[in-house]
């Protein structure tokens, strides 16, 4: 009773804090746009079905954002109600969940003498994205919630700049953290001379383990209990008597419980793989005029438990006004090695459990993938666009071969946002499309991410909000991407209140 009460403390007071203000001018799709304002909020209030563990809930909650200055603050509170009206209550029965009930809290913007996010970190790169490129924490948000930071400070001379995927890695079994740091001096004020480094702790963190036991949920029958692993461990738990043996053997001849053996499983309780690399990098500003910006760029990057490198030379960037900016360079790998290691599906492909094709499940890590990386030499080459705030786009391509096997290794990535004030009843309106490091560019493979977000206003404050995201597993390990058990479709479908 005490946690549902404080949740709806907290419901009502973030309510009030809101709605007792006079001042509002905030832009829906991009609450940081109104930077001069003093005091700028939006609220929004979800309410809908959703689905969590197997079972049904209904949602009601409000999704505050608060601009006090450079200070923003986003929150996420929910209350999830069960079939008898009571509250979900794992939801606010550990301390840590209430640290989930924050969304973000930010300072200042990037490219601010002082900045910082913690929370949810949209896209994240380090220097020129050698080992660092456009990572993003909220891959797999609202099921999971992560809290990392991205910081940095810039003086005339040097600057610096921080990021951690998630604090709450540091919790239960395995302590670990995927993050990565970097220092650039100014010896003048066009040059700029920058160095890296990034790492994984544990890649195996990527597996999800609920109830914090070291097997993952994926080859866990009982993910949320501590106490149980196989069938035969729940059995044996609750039978307790002389016979049990005989009773198991019995309901595992008549196929009602798995043969699986606790042994037989490989817990991650004490297993580690780690992940690091450095790298470094130069840049000097050309042209600096109002209209056209032009600046040139190097860098070097190499892997610290393979010694694999790669690099770029020469980049180029070219910024017209704030309409177009090009950006490209010509880069080279050697063995073992991979451009922008930790990327934008880095979450994705940390740590998975794949098929030998005889329903055998075993974990392969993205290390496994960075052994098995070929020499490459290719190009990269990005654009973004902002058409007369009619909408913006972005679109990136790498593509690199050579090697031993004449091995190819390309990536993809675009997106494009509609402004708002395009149609009526738009409130939002965005699509993506990311595929990473695959041989052959394919509509479906395993680093695929395929998305959109869709916002239709009905009346002036009430927003219909549509998200809808695929990703792909190759269940089978056939190396294809076949058939609807192999596409993971995620849906929500919320109504935002605008106060």
């Amino acid at each position: 009773m005490k946690k549902i009460l404080c949740a709806l403390i907290i419901l009502f007071f973030c309510e009030s804090i809101v709605l007792s203000q006079t001042r509002v001018n905030v832009d829906v799709n991009n609450p940081d746009s109104a930077k001069d304002a003093a005091l700028d909020y939006m609220i929004g209030g979800v309410f809908g079905a959703v689905t969590v563990e197997g079972k049904n809930y209904q949602q009601i909650g409000l999704r505050p954002e608060i601009k006090i200055f450079k200070l923003g603050i986003g929150l996420d509170i929910s209350l999830l109600l069960d079939e008898n009206g009571k509250v979900r209550e794992e939801d606010w029965d550990q301390k840590e969940d209430y640290i989930d009930k924050i969304y973000y809290i930010r300072y200042g913007q990037k490219g601010d003498p002082f900045y910082f996010r913690f929370g949810g970190l949209d896209s994240t790169t380090l220097g020129y994205g050698a080992i660092i490129n456009g990572y993003t924490n909220m891959l797999e948000y609202p099921t999971y919630k992560r809290q990392g930071i991205d910081i940095g400070f810039e003086t005339s001379s040097f600057g610096v700049q921080a990021i951690v995927n998630d604090f709450k890695e540091l919790q239960g079994r395995n302590k670990a953290v995927m993050g990565g740091g970097r220092i650039y001096l100014k010896p003048f004020s066009r040059l700029h001379i920058g160095a890296s480094i990034a790492g994984d702790l544990n890649e195996y963190k990527g597996l999800r383990d609920s109830d914090d036991d070291g097997y993952p949920d994926e080859i866990d029958a009982y993910p949320n209990d501590s106490h149980y692993v196989t069938e035969i461990d729940y059995y044996r738990g609750k039978l307790n008597d002389a016979n049990e043996n005989t009773v198991i053997q019995e309901l595992i001849a008549a196929g009602l419980i798995s043969p699986i053996e606790k042994s037989d499983l490989v817990p991650y309780s004490d297993k580690r793989s780690r992940t690091g690399f450095w790298s470094g990098d130069v840049a000097l500003l050309i042209i600096d005029g109002d209209f056209v910006k032009f600046n040139v760029y190097s860098q070097y990057a190499q892997s610290m438990n393979t010694g694999g490198w790669g690099y770029s030379a020469p980049g180029l960037r070219i910024t017209f006004v704030d309409i177009i900016e090009l950006y490209g360079d010509y880069r080279q790998q050697s063995d073992k090695f991979i451009f922008g290691y930790y990327n934008d599906t880095y979450d994705l492909e940390r740590a998975k459990y794949v098929s030998d094709g005889s329903n055998n499940l075993y974990v392969v890590t993205k290390k496994d993938r960075l052994e098995e990386a070929e020499r490459l030499k290719g190009y990269f080459g990005g654009l973004k666009i902002n058409f007369f705030n009619i909408f913006t786009g972005k679109a990136e391509y790498q593509d690199m071969r050579w090697g031993k096997t004449e091995k190819e290794d390309k990536s993809l990535r675009g997106e494009l946002v509609l402004n708002k004030d395009l149609l009526p009843m738009l409130s939002k309106a965005k699509a993506y499309y990311v595929q990473n490091n695959v041989e052959k560019l394919e509509w479906k493979t395993e680093s695929t991410v395929i998305g959109a977000v869709v916002g239709i206003m009905f009346g002036e404050n009430v927003s219909i909000d549509f998200n809808y995201r695929i990703t792909y597993e190759d269940k089978n390990g056939d190396g294809k991407i076949k058939g609807d058990d192999e596409e993971i479709t995620n849906i929500s479908v919320s109504t935002s209140a605008l106060f």
